[in-house]
């Protein structure tokens, strides 16, 4: 391995270092609500570490085709304590400053999705379904009309019928009919004592 070789195998190394530190103060920062005794949090560590290595892995090879020495480890380390020491207050301000903005962003894309999409669209909905309810009332009020008009005829046939009845006949209709009322009554009496049961 030539000279040249180990000088951007090093120099990779330390920038993988500071690329690991920064991944873990961006992940620490945007997964700082999770539950650290749950099995997610497994998976998520699990992940973190497998694409810390990868990458670092893909950095070698690209450097020195992947030939690990004892000086990588501790370019590594060196890269790492010296984002800790010098760029760590640095980074977390601009990965605030960038969260708060994409969330800025985020709220504001949010409230025109809602005024411009939604908000129609519920307004639309409500409008159709009120329209639809006036003409149901209408509708059920102009069939309750005809009806009564139509009947009213038949209902004048009826009373003229009734007064035309023998006084005996009534009496026996008027009997069958507090019959049928009493039933009814007994009906009603059973299906509620059904229903408390």
């Amino acid at each position: 391995m030539t000279l040249t070789t180990q000088f951007i195998t090093i120099l990779s190394m330390i920038g993988g270092g500071m690329f690991v530190g920064a991944s873990l103060d961006t992940f620490e920062r945007l997964f700082y609500k999770r539950n650290k005794k749950s099995w997610l949090e497994i998976i998520y560590q699990l992940g973190f570490w497998l694409f810390q290595a990868a990458f670092l892995f893909y950095i070698l090879y690209l450097a020195n085709y992947g030939e690990l020495r004892v000086y990588v480890f501790i370019a590594l380390v060196c890269g790492f304590s010296a984002y800790r020491a010098m760029l760590q207050p640095i980074y977390l301000n601009i990965l605030e400053f960038l969260i708060k903005f994409c969330m800025a962003i985020y709220r504001i894309v949010k409230k025109t999705f809602y005024y411009f999409v939604v908000w129609p669209v519920k307004s639309i909905i409500f409008l159709i379904f009120s329209l639809l309810l006036v003409v149901y009332k209408i509708l059920l009020k102009g069939i309750i009309i005809i009806f009564l008009v139509a009947f009213y005829p038949i209902k004048l046939v009826l009373r003229l019928i009734w007064r035309l009845l023998p006084k005996s006949m009534k009496k026996h209709l008027r009997q069958i009919a507090g019959f049928l009322g009493k039933m009814k009554n007994t009906l009603s009496t059973w299906v509620k004592k059904l229903y408390k049961k």
